[in-house]
């Protein structure tokens, strides 16, 4: 098989060093605070907007074309500002 399509929610790829899941949120859902130790996280937000409060105080606000990068030590918080969908992708360091 040269491809491999995924269109669900959750884990929708794996491998040795990194996971790619893809979460839907409705309006004003909540991601609790978290981390991901050991791993650099990219989330590629494809439709709504969200925000992501890392450690309590530094804000972003991500709409569709925007990529956030960050370490998966740091906590993170995410709300949908309205209905969104996005992937995260973790890459073992």
């Amino acid at each position: 098989m040269k491809a491999f399509l995924s269109n669900t929610p959750g884990k929708a790829f794996s491998g040795e060093y990194y996971d790619v899941i893809k979460k839907s949120l409705a309006n004003n859902e909540v991601v609790d605070r978290h981390n991901h130790p050991g791993k650099d996280v990219i989330i590629t937000i494809v439709n709504g907007k969200i925000k992501v409060l890392f450690d309590d105080d530094e804000k972003y606000e991500l709409t569709p074309g925007k990529i956030l990068k960050f370490d998966g030590e740091n906590f993170v918080t995410i709300k949908a500002k309205e209905p969104s969908q996005f992937f995260v992708t973790l890459i073992k360091k």
